[in-house]
């Protein structure tokens, strides 16, 4: 009897789901590539409901160096730092962190109560917004209002704001709600699309927004730059899978320019889970992501909306049913890509 009550035991202990060792994640918050101290990292899950009140996983304050570390469960996460006069929203989020952890994660700061607009808005309720990068207005960046974390972040949101004037001024209006705001300026001109080194990226401090109905909420936003270095690790920018070969023509000549986008379904109608840098010069591209499965690839030199006429366009075809199978960690090499000019 005691031996069967053991085996049966055992067999319910190996039936148990192994539980995850917490991994450690090490980095350095900095602005204007200088570490600042005093700084707490705060990881929200990608399950998160919202970025709000107490973070799961939080840092203790940075050293002197802008040094900090701690531990967190493997998965996808939001990193947040936040100090007293400083925030820094991690350009990558949400990111994976694999049973190896990650020794090398730089958040860059922004102050954390930038200059407020002051002239009188033109909306009953909204926002009215003034962008700025090191203490001076920047125009030409494009406030995106999003509801919730359902497309972390990214994409068009529920509605954007006209570009910003010379004085940096945004506003929008908008009904009673909670919003989350983001802000971009891509140097390319584009209104969507990934950031590439040179455009600027700004995470409203205050996220979420709670707006009422007959106000207007006027709030800052301090851009930071984004840096050169985000073409060095295009292999590993959102995870250590990655996908690699070259943009062709018809003729088999390189294509500069077009970005490789991911998809789950072969429709491809959805926005694309990650997307890649535009190809170099010879054409080659590096599209990197965290998971392994089954996906599709499409290229296109324009993002955003069905492809239209005059834009180059191509599928990945190497397959039966033209998907693509990738275990986690692996990379594949020599996936090549035809463009063709759309009519």
């Amino acid at each position: 009897m005691k031996s069967s009550l053991l085996a049966i035991v055992y067999l319910l202990v190996s039936l148990m789901p192994a539980v995850a060792s917490p991994v450690d994640v090490t980095g350095k918050v900095a602005l204007d590539g200088a570490g600042v101290a005093g700084i707490r990292v705060s990881a929200w899950p990608l399950a998160s409901t919202g970025l709000t009140g107490e973070a799961p996983y939080v840092s203790a304050p940075s050293d002197s160096e802008g040094l900090f570390s701690f531990s967190v469960e493997p998965g996808e996460y939001y990193f947040i730092a936040s100090g007293k006069d400083h925030f820094g929203y991690y350009g990558r989020n949400p990111i994976n962190i694999n049973q190896q952890g990650t020794r090398d994660l730089k958040l860059s700061l922004s102050a954390k109560s930038p200059p407020l607009p002051t002239d009188d808005p033109f909306v009953e309720t909204g926002v009215m917004g003034k962008i700025s990068f090191q203490g001076q207005p920047v125009s030409g960046v494009v406030l995106t209002v999003y509801t919730d974390l359902n497309t972390q972040l990214k994409g068009m949101g529920l509605g954007m704001t006209a570009p910003s004037d010379e004085a940096g001024y945004v506003e929008l209006a908008l009904t009673a709600g909670t919003y989350y705001l983001v802000a971009r300026k891509r140097q390319s001109g584009q209104i969507s699309g990934p950031l590439q080194a040179g455009d600027f990226f700004g995470y409203y401090a205050g996220n979420p927004l709670v707006l009422k109905e007959g106000t207007v909420a006027r709030i800052g936003i301090d851009m930071v730059e984004v840096p050169q270095k985000v073409k060095r690790l295009a292999g590993k920018l959102f995870g250590q899978t990655n996908i690699h070969g070259r943009i062709l023509n018809a003729v088999g000549s390189p294509v500069a320019g077009v970005r490789v986008l991911l998809y789950t379904d072969g429709m491809m109608l959805n926005r694309p889970l990650y997307v890649s840098q535009p190809s170099g010069a010879d054409g080659t591209y590096v599209l990197s992501f965290p998971q392994g499965g089954t996906y599709y690839l499409a290229a296109r030199d324009k993002l955003g909306g069905a492809p239209g006429p005059g834009e180059l366009y191509g599928r990945f075809t190497g397959s039966q049913d033209s998907s693509i199978q990738i275990e986690t960690g692996q990379s594949l090499s020599g996936i090549d890509l035809l463009v063709e000019e759309m009519w």
